[in-house]
């Protein structure tokens, strides 16, 4: 009887030390689980942050190649045919011949129209589309994509149309709708495939995919990107993404 009693007491010790043991582990292996969520949270912060700056970036490096092409163009004015353009120093008597004034013509009086709102005002498509991009630019993600759907709508084929509709999907990205901002990426990819927004509009694509656990369109998404688009920035980064999705 007395050995009956040592053994229980002996089993008990050691059930009561496992019990311990294995809390402890328990309580462990929670904190490892919390620190790898908070590392995450952190990682993923991080990311987006760069994204945004990356995106910052690229606006700023538009306007910056537009500001360029409009000095180009300032510093080479075009001249009307049949246009004689006539030097300062020419003439026989260097004197500058009056013009003889002539009484202006009497014209009716136009109808007083009442000012026209910022919004309601013509504006040209530069101009509409650089008011878009400084609404991205300053975070007023919904204001960019009204301006620059409006400047889809209204010229729906100019050369800077495949840009406006990728910010159309980087607005809704960056507010973290992925299947609005997926659905504008896809269109920029369909519609514009030889301009020069379509290949990161692809890549953005898959981007969308994965954000919303979708890893084999994601994945789809970024083979295309390399197959297409083979020698850009673009297929760079889906390539690395690629290598990062196999190694999981």
């Amino acid at each position: 009887m007395k050995n009956r009693i040592m053994v229980f007491s002996v089993v008990a010790a050691f059930s009561l030390a496992g019990c311990a043991g294995m809390a402890e582990h328990e309580k462990k292996v929670d904190e490892l689980g919390r620190t790898v969520t908070a590392l995450k949270a952190s990682i993923d912060e991080r990311d987006a942050k760069v994204e945004g700056l990356n995106n910052k970036l690229n606006l700023l490096q538009e306007k910056l190649e537009t500001a360029k092409a409009d000095i180009e163009r300032l510093s080479h004015p075009v001249v009307p045919e049949g246009l004689k353009v006539v030097s300062l120093e020419e003439g026989t008597s260097g004197a500058v011949q009056p013009i003889a004034a002539t009484a202006p013509a009497k014209a009716e009086a136009a109808p007083i129209k009442a000012a026209e709102s910022e919004d309601e005002r013509p504006k040209g498509p530069e101009e509409l589309y650089n008011r878009g991009q400084d609404f991205f630019l300053n975070g007023n993600f919904e204001e960019a994509r009204k301006v620059l759907s409006k400047f889809l709508k209204a010229y729906p084929d100019h050369s800077l149309s495949d840009n406006a509709l990728y910010w159309v999907g980087e607005s809704y990205y960056s507010e973290k709708d992925f299947a609005g901002a997926l659905a504008k990426f896809r269109e920029v990819a369909d519609r514009y495939p030889g301009e020069n927004k379509a290949p990161d509009a692809l890549l953005k694509a898959a981007y969308s995919c994965m954000e919303m656990e979708d890893l084999d369109n994601g994945k789809e998404y970024l083979e295309k990107v390399v197959r297409k688009y083979p020698g850009t920035e673009a297929a760079g980064k889906a390539r690395k993404a690629l290598d990062r999705i196999i190694r999981r």
